[in-house]
């Protein structure tokens, strides 16, 4: 079971950002994903083509796939293309969850905050204690801003907010949880979160640099991202980055 994340493609109605995403879509077809899982910032400007641009490229993968918004996406604008097919009824929020294969189920969480770059796990959390004590497949949870402490410096100040109450329900979930993962900072992350693997994508757009305790290194990475292997019971993520 292979499980494909992409994350911050930020389209803007320019060609760059979907070049970028076109050289990740073309390295993936001859890997032949189960799934595709987008974890937000999709468009960041001119929302509507941006959305339909990157549907049409999805749709010819002929690969499920599922997203959650970023906190530069439009709701309003996600939800009229996007909306039909994962039954979003209103703009916030936008969740999803899909069964893939017999193996896993992908729930994204739609942990936005309207107006700001942070999230929080809050509105959503009696969602998701539903969808995890529900006797479903083994469930990977995806959503944009970061749960965990990442240690870039002040990208923290925008992570996901009410990590506590989101690692307690995960924790007690009846489900099999494998693990948590995200998008937001543009650089890819191993970490634990609710006492299980969480992980970050690296973004299709421009990734960020390096900072770390006042140290800062440029680094210009090739668009990038992750791929969750599942075999039995192990899940193996790798990253991979497309020159």
């Amino acid at each position: 079971m292979i499980i494909a994340q992409l994350s911050d493609i930020h389209a803007d109605g320019s060609n760059k950002p979907l070049e970028r995403l076109d050289k990740v879509l073309d390295w993936l077809q001859a890997l032949e994903p189960d799934a595709i899982i987008i974890s937000g910032d999709l468009a960041e400007a001119e929302h509507e083509k941006s959305y339909r641009a990157i549907n049409k490229r999805l749709e010819a993968m002929k690969t499920p796939f599922l997203l959650v918004p970023g906190n530069v996406d439009d709701h309003g604008e996600m939800r009229a293309v996007f909306g039909e097919r994962f039954g979003w009824e209103s703009d916030r929020p936008l969740c999803v969850e899909g069964q893939i294969g017999a193996e896993v189920r992908a729930i994204g969480l739609d942990v936005t905050v309207a107006g700001a770059h942070h999230g929080d796990a809050a509105p959503v959390l009696d969602w998701l204690g539903e969808r995890l004590n529900s006797g479903g497949a083994p469930a990977l949870i995806f959503m944009h801003q970061h749960p965990f402490f990442c240690g870039v410096d002040n990208k923290d100040r925008n992570k996901c907010r009410s990590e506590e109450a989101l690692s307690l329900v995960i924790g007690q979930a009846s489900d099999v949880v494998y693990g948590t993962t995200c998008g937001h900072v543009h650089r890819p992350m191993f970490t634990r979160f609710a006492d299980r693997p969480a992980t970050m994508a690296p973004s299709v757009a421009r990734a960020n640099r390096l900072d770390l305790d006042g140290k800062k290194a440029d680094i210009v990475d090739p668009p990038g991202l992750l791929i969750h292997h599942l075999s039995e019971t192990r899940l193996v993520t790798h990253v991979v980055s497309v020159s």
